[in-house]
């Protein structure tokens, strides 16, 4: 099945004009500033259990975990953490990116891991949100086309209207992406000033 709508909104061609992400990708498995690690792969908002007071206690649905890199635990709390409103919203002028949000994620992720992660992973922080959001907005799409065998729809067009959504997020995180690297590399790479 195509769709006509799909194609006469652009977002097949907006997310065909990012395949340089696809490209970096095979560049990190093939770079070996990027260390395999244990990695959760679906850091998702909802596989946080928080307490009363909405303080993280601890992250569930551990199936996923395997070998994998970073830019995947990172780039899914990205997706799903800086977005004012979630995969499922239809009003896609609700779609921003919070770039306190973002701040707090680097700062307290580089708490932790400023002593693990290499150089080159630090650096590419900020491409670990767009290779997850353009990951997800090509799934729901991908599942659209192929009649929503995978995700399956609660109404017609449902992972329609999250691939609009998700390749919405990723429009926008690209246009903050410069103001965004500065945040991590002064967060990541704080003795450093020659960074830009």
């Amino acid at each position: 099945m195509y769709s006509e709508s799909a194609a006469q909104d652009g977002s097949i061609g907006y997310l065909e004009s990012q395949n340089n992400i696809v490209s970096e990708y095979e560049d990190i498995r093939a770079n070996k500033g990027f260390q395999l690690r244990v990695t959760h792969h679906d850091t998702k908002i909802s596989n946080v259990l928080f307490d009363r007071q909405g303080k993280g206690i601890c992250v569930i649905d551990l199936d996923t975990m395997m070998p994998g890199y970073f830019i995947s635990d990172v780039g899914d709390m990205l997706r799903t953490y800086l977005s004012p409103v979630s995969e499922e919203e239809k009003d896609l002028t609700q779609i921003t990116v919070r770039e306190s949000y973002f701040k707090a994620i680097v700062e307290g992720y580089m708490e932790e891991m400023r002593g693990e992660l290499t150089p080159t992973e630090k650096d590419a922080f900020v491409y670990a949100g767009a290779f997850m959001m353009y990951m997800q907005a090509l799934r729901f799409l991908s599942d659209y086309l192929n009649d929503d065998v995978y995700y399956g729809r609660r109404y017609e067009d449902h992972n329609y209207v999250r691939a609009l959504n998700q390749a919405t997020l990723l429009r926008k995180y690209n246009e903050m992406a410069p103001r965004l690297r500065t945040i991590t590399r002064q967060v990541a790479f704080p003795s450093s000033s020659t960074l830009q």
